[in-house]
């Protein structure tokens, strides 16, 4: 018998199996050994590359969180209100990545007027969720002038002058331990050279008034603000700096550092404030993620439970299990030992489907569930084209391995042309389709491409390598009867 094969191919077609089993079960394995959840990043998990690591990750229907639609107010006069709107968008994505949130998704909502933007935060509740979108995020560096009509604390006769600085000038800050004394936490921050020169000196300015009047004069403070406004400073006596007063509301303090030590030249320095270790890491997160441009509101929200996702994830499990049974006892009623190979390439099929949504990664939501269901519809069809050209064959009187390199090659342009179509229609909702639709578009259109190696591949190989054996090529176990052996 001539089969079209090659010791490379089948060497291709092991490791290419012997990669799915190392990506879907060493994962497993090692959370098992070390106690860890199935799911997820987790500690030392190999591989691990800047973070990287194999596990499913799973979309917001599936994991659970909050979708929150949001409707931007207030632009700038004068700029493009896209550009603003994506300015917004990356200030957001930087927030809920060094927050950690896994798989977040953060675009443009619906309207076309470049005013809405819709946060999908898995595992994330809608109170934790409207806290971090609320947060403006912006450093705001005073130093203290006199005006007599100013009453209110901390320096009566004294109200905070916003200074040149900004911050765009901030290119870091990061939480530690205080410096000086390893004890409590602080945010370390590095301004740029425009920004260290307006720091200096602020700095010495502050410094010679410590020298002259003590550090308990107004002008011997350079104070840190989150999100102090004009509008705060014009309503002092009314408002005054009341650290009781959330951040998103504005005006409020930070911390009020005197220098008595001599000014900072460098741009390098940090905050004080009676920081835990949480509220200081939050601190420098939204000071490197910067300041969200404009005013927005919430124009919708919804949460979904960690329990209903968990219930989706069993019922499309178990849904898929269903479906792949059902299709294996097909295959092997109607076409006997060919069907049982093909179901066993269906098994390998799905492996390395599941191994590439892992590398890639692919989130995986209930479309991309059904689109994975769908694909492996696809595997099985091309086998079915196989399988019966292999029975016609067989009948004109071909040869076994005649009739099955004979039926690969007559199935294989009404196979690749099915394919193509499907994987053109997925590529299309790809690039145009609405979020909620790329899911289903992207699983199937990588199943479909892994589909096609398992069925002209994977299994044309294993026929070639079973056929060989007498016992194999009976017409009982083929399930048609030949023309000649």
């Amino acid at each position: 018998m001539q089969f079209v094969t090659s010791g490379l191919v089948r060497a291709i077609v092991v490791i290419l199996l012997a990669f799915s089993l190392f990506v879907d079960g060493a994962g497993y394995v090692y959370r098992v050994v070390n106690h860890y959840p199935l799911t997820g990043p987790v500690p030392g998990l190999p591989p691990n590359f800047s973070g990287w690591q194999l596990y499913m990750h799973y979309g917001l229907d599936l994991r659970g969180g909050t979708d929150i639609q949001l409707q931007l107010a207030g632009f700038p006069p004068g700029q493009d209100r896209q550009s603003v709107q994506q300015r917004f968008i990356e200030v957001i994505q930087k927030r809920v990545n060094a927050l950690g949130v896994s798989e977040p998704t953060v675009q443009p909502g619906g309207g076309g007027n470049h005013d809405r933007v819709e946060v999908q935060l898995p595992g994330v509740s809608t109170s934790e969720a409207v806290k971090l979108l609320g947060q403006k995020g912006k450093l705001v560096i005073t130093k203290w002038v006199p005006d007599s009509s100013i009453t209110a604390a901390p320096y009566p006769g004294f109200k905070p002058e916003i200074t040149k600085m900004t911050s765009d000038m901030l290119t870091s800050a990061s939480a530690g331990l205080n410096p000086q004394t390893g004890i409590g936490w602080v945010v370390n921050f590095q301004f740029n050279s425009e920004g260290a020169g307006i720091f200096n000196q602020l700095t010495t300015d502050a410094y010679n008034v410590c020298q002259s009047q003590g550090t308990g004069a107004a002008q011997c403070h350079v104070t840190n603000w989150l999100d102090l406004t004009p509008d705060d400073i014009a309503q002092w006596n009314t408002r005054g700096p009341d650290l009781s007063r959330s951040v998103d509301q504005g005006g409020h303090l930070i911390s009020d550092p005197s220098i008595p030590n001599g000014p900072i030249p460098n741009g390098q320095g940090y905050i004080e404030g009676n920081f835990s270790q949480d509220s200081a890491k939050n601190l420098a997160i939204l000071f490197n993620s910067g300041s969200i441009p404009v005013d927005f509101t919430v124009l919708s929200s919804y949460e979904v439970g960690a329990s209903l996702g968990a219930t989706s994830i069993k019922l499309s499990v178990a849904a898929a299990l269903l479906g792949l049974l059902v299709v294996i006892v097909f295959m092997v009623a109607f076409y006997r030992l060919p069907g049982l190979l093909a179901s066993l390439a269906l098994l390998c099929y799905a492996g390395v489907v599941l191994a590439v949504f892992k590398m890639v990664p692919v989130t995986l939501t209930l479309a991309g569930l059904a689109g994975f269901i769908l694909s492996v519809g696809m595997a099985v069809d091309a086998n079915v084209l196989i399988f019966e050209r292999f029975k016609e064959e067989m009948r004109a009187g071909r040869t076994i391995g005649a009739a099955v390199d004979a039926a690969v090659r007559r199935a294989w342009p009404a196979i690749r042309d099915s394919n193509t179509s499907t994987l053109i229609t997925s590529l299309v909702l790809i690039f145009a389709a609405p979020i909620q639709v790329k899911g289903f578009a992207i699983t199937l259109a990588i199943g479909v491409v892994i589909s096609l190696v398992s069925a002209i591949i994977i299994t044309h190989n294993m026929l070639a390598i079973v056929l060989n054996f007498g016992w194999a090529r009976s017409g009982g176990l083929l399930g048609v009867a030949r023309g000649r052996a």
